[in-house]
């Protein structure tokens, strides 16, 4: 299974730059329990910044075991927050890597950057960031969908 991750409004909430990445150890938990999840990011922040830094950002202090699940990010598609890009971004990911069958799933705080009801989506509320509830929760989905 494919796992998209944003950072703001993700990895740590949005607005605050004093607690960029504080959420991050519940990322590591989830790559944790599923090793064979693998984490391609799907942030913005992926057009100022090279793969090994932005890898290095989700998986400093503390989660550097989980670091080779973090195997790429999106493609760079210029399109500044369009309607359902983040999910075109996916979806070209998966299409250019030949795993359009596979099952993915985006951890995203903004739904307006993907279809309306997309199944492939777990909102997560940008103003706390990812939380334990919400590992529970995409848990039980990734089980779900590699039955």
């Amino acid at each position: 299974m494919i796992l998209f991750v944003d950072f703001d409004g993700v990895l740590h909430t949005n607005g605050d730059d004093s607690k960029h990445f504080s959420c991050a150890p519940l990322l590591w938990e989830l790559l944790r329990r599923h090793p064979d999840v693998r984490a391609v990011l799907s942030t913005g922040w992926r057009f100022e910044r090279p793969l090994d830094e932005l890898r290095r950002l989700a998986c400093q202090h503390g989660g550097e075991d989980v670091a080779e699940q973090v195997i790429d990010a999106t493609p760079l598609l210029r399109h500044d927050a369009e309607e359902q890009s983040r999910e075109r971004d996916c979806l070209a990911w998966l299409a250019a890597n030949k795993r359009d069958g596979e099952p993915w799933l985006a951890l995203d705080d903004m739904p307006g950057l993907f279809s309306r009801g997309a199944a492939n989506l777990y909102h997560v509320n940008p103003k706390r960031g990812l939380m334990t509830y919400d590992v529970e929760r995409i848990s039980a989905l990734i089980a779900e969908a590699v039955r």
